[in-house]
């Protein structure tokens, strides 16, 4: 019984861990560049999104620190909705609203080797994106598409914040039968 919860817990803490950068978007070279673009969360989806680029030497591997990078969004094909995707209220971060010129900084991305920017994408659907990087006097631009889901509903969405509480009372309820009944045991 004890491996089964302790299963369970494994489960939900491996299943919510990501590296630093996400999930690969886009991934080829530019030029003498090297570039990976990464979004966060790793399931793109409606909404508030972190995107990152890292920028490699094409040559030797090493990032490159001192680029210029941009980073240009538009809509292939995408769905039209009455109502903007659903966007958590936590969030306190102003987003660019322009889509079609959105600059990627160190200072905007957790891994100080990364580029990066938070962005929303307002409807579900395929994107065309554009990463132009200008360093080392030289220019180049790395083309993709990428598809965006729509967004989750608050309940799912947020669901593990919803059931932590409950699991810490089961853990503190379960915590004390033990300790009762183990007391009950060294009176007897």
């Amino acid at each position: 019984m004890r491996s089964f919860w302790w299963s369970l817990v494994l489960t939900f803490v491996v299943g919510s861990a990501f590296a630093d950068g996400g999930s690969v978007q886009l991934h080829g070279t530019a030029g003498r560049f090297l570039v990976t673009l990464f979004a966060e969360p790793p399931s793109v989806r409606a909404g508030q999104l972190d995107l990152s680029a890292l920028i490699q030497d094409r040559g030797t591997g090493q990032p490159l620190m001192d680029a210029t990078v941009t980073l240009h969004l538009s809509p292939v094909h995408v769905q039209s909705s009455a109502q903007p995707a659903w966007y958590p209220p936590s969030c306190a971060v102003d987003p660019p609203t322009n889509l079609d010129r959105v600059p990627l900084l160190h200072s905007g991305a957790a891994n100080q080797l990364l580029y990066g920017a938070m962005v929303v994408i307002p409807n579900p659907g395929t994107w065309h994106i554009r990463v132009d990087i200008q360093g080392h006097k030289e220019q180049a631009a790395l083309v993709g598409d990428f598809e965006v889901a729509p967004a989750l509903p608050p309940a799912v969405a947020y669901w593990p914040f919803f059931v932590l509480p409950v699991a810490v009372i089961g853990i503190y309820v379960l915590r004390a039968k033990v300790v009762e009944r183990r007391d009950q045991a060294g009176m007897r």
